[in-house]
């Protein structure tokens, strides 16, 4: 069996991360944000610790945002729907 490969991140921010359940585990037994890749959480992380200043950089920062907010959405509405129908 593989082992967790984790994110580079502090502990502090993996534990806000957590709190918001904003963090996964993927078949390849790698941590993730929702909707991203290993190597995609860990840029966005480090977006977010040190904002790049260079324009590419930014934009593909900006794109896994995007990407991200877009699965956590489509998370938070099945959650959603789930919780009606059990009504």
């Amino acid at each position: 069996m593989n082992s967790l490969q984790t994110l580079a991140i502090s502990e502090a921010l993996r534990a806000q991360l957590s709190a918001d359940n904003l963090l996964a585990i993927n078949s390849h037994g790698q941590e993730v944000l929702h909707g991203l890749d290993f190597a995609e959480s860990q840029l966005l992380v480090d977006c977010s610790e040190r904002p790049p200043t260079d324009a590419s950089m930014q934009e593909q920062c900006a794109r896994l945002v995007i990407k991200h907010e877009r699965a956590r959405l489509r998370i938070a509405t099945v959650d959603d729907e789930r919780s009606v129908a059990k009504f």
